[in-house]
């Protein structure tokens, strides 16, 4: 069966997971990359931890249609092996993800999420 293949897509990275020069090496992939600032205050849901791990939500527009695996190895072969757990296509807007990384969704602002600056987008 043919995994699906698709030219946007979004995962997560965190801070100790990858190289110091991590933005310089996802530049050197040569697609357009959208990388949210860091998201160190979202409200964490588990008991006795105020906030969610930091992390940044990044939005990968490949050139052609390729599955989220082939991203996933390029994204690894770049920054590491425990860089990048999990890529996922891009299901809904473009414009939505996009605002979902400083949480102006409307999903993120229906669920009251902290609102991070558009001006720390890189």
């Amino acid at each position: 069966m043919a995994k699906e293949k698709a030219r946007y897509f979004t995962f997560l990275l965190y801070p100790e997971s990858i190289p110091s020069d991590w933005c310089d090496r996802l530049e050197l992939l040569g697609v357009p990359i959208a990388i949210s600032p860091l998201h160190d205050k979202d409200l964490s849901k588990v008991e006795g931890q105020k906030y969610k791990k930091a992390h940044y939500h990044v939005i990968y527009v490949a050139k052609n249609p390729v599955t989220a695996e082939s991203v996933r190895l390029k994204v690894k072969r770049a920054l590491g092996d425990k860089s990048v757990a999990l890529v996922q296509i891009v299901v809904q807007s473009m414009e939505n993800m996009y605002l979902y990384l400083t949480h102006e969704s409307k999903d993120a602002v229906a669920k009251r999420k902290h609102k991070y600056s558009q001006a720390d987008i890189k």
